[in-house]
Parts: C-alpha cells; structure tokens; sequence
C-alpha cells in the first residue's frame, strides 16, 4: 500500500494532494512548480478539456483554492476536502487510467487509500500516581540536612568605583 489514512486531517490532507500532484505530472505537468502551475499546465488543460467531465475541472480549482488556504493562511481543512476530495481524485485516476497514464495495478492501490476510513485513534496512556507525592524540599524523617558553605562574605569589603555626582 503506498498510503495510509492517519485520521489527522491535515496529513489526510497533504497526502491527498500529493495524490493530485503526482497524477496531473502523470498527465504531462512538470514535477518542479506548483499545484497550480501543474494544474495549468498544457498538457493537462488539454486532458481536463477533453474529459468533457466540468465536475472534474471545478473540483480541482476548488481543491486547489482549498490548499493555498490551508498552507499559505493556515486556515482549517475544510469538511467537504476530505469527503469530495478522494471521489473528484478517483475519477481523475479513472480518466488517467482510461488514457493509459496509470497502470490498473498502481490505480487499484491508490483506490485503496481513498476508500480507507482513518483509524480510530488510539488510547491515551493513563498516567500512574505514585503513593504518596512529595512536597519539593521536603525531607524525609532521619535525614541529615544539607551543609550551609561557611563563606564569610559579610567580612569583606566591597570595592565601589567612585563616581562624581553630577
């Protein structure tokens, strides 16, 4: 399997556009730019045209628009990325696939990771109390004290600058 569903929305998130960019490279965008250089890049203008699916087309501005909010204003996922998202992704890869971009095997494993539900999350450790919790300088009974430096600072002068009042 290539992804994993984590159940955080933002990594959800992330992995879901990766899934975008690596499929419109696949459909001739240049691996170095942006998501939205990749979506409007030639070739893939000319695959989104000749789709004839408008559905596929706006989902993908509106994903798009979706992620620059998300990275570049640290705005929330939104609700409808995560359950819009993984269709308007399959039948991207569905298209690919029909034009030959993808293999059925490598389709069928990114299938796999937009149908997965994300797992539920895990248990929260319980902390262990100890018996009895310990003042910070308390002593335990019997315990010597803690010797006190014989240090005669009180003997020695202090050496001040004299300074003329201004």
């Amino acid at each position: 399997m290539i992804w994993q569903r984590t159940g955080d929305p933002l990594g959800d998130f992330v992995r879901l556009t990766q899934l975008l960019e690596e499929a419109l490279e696949r459909a001739g965008a240049a691996k170095d730019g942006t998501l939205g250089q990749k979506l409007n890049a030639e070739p893939v203008q000319d695959f989104l045209r000749g789709l004839g699916d408008a559905r596929v087309e706006d989902g993908l501005y509106r994903l798009l628009e979706a992620r620059n909010q998300v990275i570049h204003a640290r705005a929330e996922v939104p609700a409808w990325v995560l359950t819009e998202g993984p269709t308007l992704l399959a039948r991207l890869l569905y298209h690919l696939e029909l034009r030959g971009f993808y293999e059925h095997r490598e389709v069928q494993e990114r299938y796999a990771f937009l149908k997965a539900s994300p797992p539920s999350p895990a248990q929260q450790p319980q902390p262990i109390e100890p018996a009895r919790v310990r003042v910070p300088f308390e002593r335990a009974a019997g315990a010597p004290r803690p010797p006190v430096p014989n240090r005669r600072f009180h003997l020695r002068t202090l050496f001040l600058p004299r300074r003329p009042l201004r």
